[in-house]
């Protein structure tokens, strides 16, 4: 039987409702990988990303002045598109959207929307809704997405970052979020909720968003990226481990959880999988450190992107927990994150 694994990045916000390439195919040698150094940092952070137009949620229905019930976007939006503009203007987010739906004044509204890579229009007529008195068109959207994560590495060469070991997928549509930017802010947590089987723990915490530490530029399946400025995630650099350096046995990962700075905590890496799908549970881990196990039960959401050490070399980030038992785990090779 299957066992259920859950990404960790996302970590409950109070106040929140709900988080050098080397081209693929371009081979590389273990030598010239071998020469690429990054830091691990382990800090854990705000994370703020702005969808690449309006995300659809889902649709429904309308009340309307005649106090029936009308589903305007019904047959038109779908769960997952993305509406890129509203009669011809780009719509920055989900007030400038608002604002044109009650301009419209119950006329049709010519949306451009892109759906599984495809663009296409559609016209759809806003309702005045007999309850809340404005024009609707009866779907839920989402311009932006905040969580809590873990910084893995940071490059002193080209100031670029990598976070998260996986990518951040909307919890709504379970589709992997098009972004156009986003920000790595300061966050205070508050509390840590520890893991038990069935159950995955998470940090809670609150997000600085006045103190942006670096930029997003990129969300992908193997983590966040974009660029810092010198000097915010400072520390030593590590040769970055090729798949076949990595091996089973002892490992420490980097977090700081404590309220101490990054500390080290012992794990086993108990399993390799060369090839482990478009989810890199490249390695199965486990947590050893009576200490880490103390103040969270294993691993917990929050903790993804962790960087794993192991014989003075970087050679992953913790990226999922599994929930039947939270001390054991998931971790991507730093050779796929930071490919």
């Amino acid at each position: 039987m299957q066992q259920k694994i859950r990404k960790i990045f996302l970590s409950v916000l109070p106040f929140f409702a709900v988080f050098i390439p080397i081209l693929l195919g371009v081979p590389q040698s273990a030598q010239a990988l071998e020469r690429r150094k990054l830091i691990p940092v382990g800090r854990t952070v705000g994370v703020t990303m702005d969808t690449e137009g309006l995300l659809v949620l889902e649709t429904g229905s309308v009340v309307g002045a005649d106090n029936e019930s009308h589903e305007p976007s019904k047959g038109l939006l779908k769960a997952g598109d993305r509406i890129l503009q509203a009669n011809g203007e780009k719509q920055e987010n989900k007030e400038a959207f608002m604002k044109t739906i009650q301009q419209s004044e119950g006329k049709p509204i010519c949306l451009r929307l892109e759906r599984n890579g495809r663009q296409k229009e559609v016209k759809i007529t806003p309702v005045l809704s007999n309850t809340a008195q404005t024009y609707q068109i009866g779907a839920w959207i989402r311009d932006s997405i905040q969580g809590i994560g873990t910084v893995t590495y940071y490059d002193a060469e080209n100031g670029t970052f990598g976070a998260l070991g996986h990518g951040v997928y909307d919890v709504d549509t379970d589709e992997l979020m098009v972004i156009h930017g986003g920000s790595v802010v300061d966050t205070t947590l508050t509390e840590i909720v520890k893991g038990e089987k069935g159950a995955a723990g998470e940090l809670i915490g609150q997000v600085e968003m006045q103190e942006k530490l670096a930029a997003i530029e990129k969300n992908t399946e193997t983590g966040i990226y974009g660029k810092a400025a010198a000097g915010v995630f400072a520390g030593e650099s590590y040769p970055v481990a090729t798949k076949a350096e990595v091996k089973k046995g002892a490992a420490v990962l980097l977090s700081d959880l404590e309220g101490k700075g990054v500390q080290a905590y012992a794990m086993e890496i108990e399993s390799l999988e060369k090839n482990g799908g478009r989810q890199h549970k490249d390695m199965n881990i486990r947590i050893m450190d009576e200490r880490l196990l103390a103040l969270t039960g294993g691993i917990v959401q929050g903790m993804s992107g962790s960087p794993i050490l192991q014989d003075g070399k970087l050679v992953g980030a913790v990226t999922h927990v599994t929930l039947a038992d939270p001390t054991k785990g998931y971790g991507i090779f730093m050779e796929n994150m930071a490919a």
